[in-house]
């Protein structure tokens, strides 16, 4: 994991989940967790606190820092069982080669976030390098009883003190496996019935790959704050309902920076940042936040 390169008013998020610069590393692919079907739950855990309505006619629910991932744990894909396996869940493509990074694929989302507060898939009548279609895409960020269990699992950023807010999985407990961010491999307080599934990171050691990220928050624009990220696979960050970044593809290490006052908003008035990260492939995983943005949990959003 490289050094924190930005300071207050920075969001950093690394996610290695391919195995840092190993792209052509292949590999398969407790307590129970809670399956959903189409049911929702809400995000928020805490009642107390609200942020103000602005310009994305948004409230924050809870205290700043306190945010809610929410987790969904795939199996490993199986072409003999297609109902209850995704195809995009390790399942890398034949060809072409990797390039250094991987396979990256730019072109998986649209540039608009769905009125559901979900990615849209942007072909919706074909594939992509890495993905086989809009049913499967669908399937990453919503419940769907037999095919994926759902987490709802709580993260504080801490404050630091140069007052940036702070997550990082290498040193922050619960979530960290092996210095590494696996929140649901076996053994651990959120371990799903799917277990770990043979899958193995560099050093041979057994995780819970395959799962995706949701997170969706609010923050009221003060003027010169950043978003940074950087880490693999597929990030997908929406700020205003409008994509900002965007990694598709199961690929080596990437970073973006976005710039928000580039983005066009009001000073003081309140917009939401949604956040969707995918672990598809072997074989290791990191996550880092560190922002000056003060974000609470999106509490107008359900999640399904």
């Amino acid at each position: 994991m490289s050094k924190k390169l930005l300071l207050l008013s920075t969001l950093a998020l690394s996610a290695i989940a391919c195995g840092n610069d190993n792209p052509d590393a292949i590999g398969a692919g407790g307590n129970s967790g809670s399956a959903s079907g189409n049911g929702g739950m809400y995000i928020s855990t805490s009642p107390s606190g609200s942020g103000s309505n602005g310009g994305g006619g948004v409230s924050g629910t809870g205290t700043t820092g306190d945010l809610n991932f929410v987790i969904r744990d795939f199996k490993v894909y199986d072409p003999s069982n297609s109902k209850t396996t995704n195809p995009d869940f390790e399942n890398v493509p034949s060809t072409p080669s990797p390039t250094s990074l991987g396979w990256v694929d730019p072109d998986i989302v649209n540039e608009q976030l769905g009125e559901d507060h979900k990615p849209t898939y942007k072909n919706a009548s074909g594939k992509t390098l890495t993905t086989h279609g809009k049913d499967a895409f669908d399937q990453w960020f919503r419940n769907v009883e037999g095919m994926n269990i759902t987490q709802s699992i709580p993260v504080t950023l801490t404050k630091s003190s140069d007052g940036a807010y702070v997550y990082d999985s290498k040193s922050s407990g619960a979530l960290n496996k092996d210095g590494m961010f696996f929140p649901i491999d076996d053994g651990t307080q959120y371990a799903t019935k799917f277990g770990n599934q043979g899958s193995k990171d560099a050093n041979g050691r057994s995780h819970n790959f395959s799962f995706t990220l949701e997170l969706h928050t609010v923050f009221t624009y003060q003027g010169g704050e950043n978003f940074f990220f950087r880490g693999d696979d597929d990030v997908f960050v929406y700020i205003n309902n409008k994509l900002v970044i965007n990694l598709g593809g199961i690929h080596g290490t990437q970073e973006q920076n976005v710039a928000i006052d580039s983005l066009g908003l009001t000073k003081g008035s309140t917009y939401n940042l949604d956040f969707f990260y995918t672990e598809r492939h072997v074989v290791a995983s990191d996550l880092l936040i560190t922002t000056g943005l003060e974000l609470s949990n999106n509490g107008d959003i359900p999640i399904l």
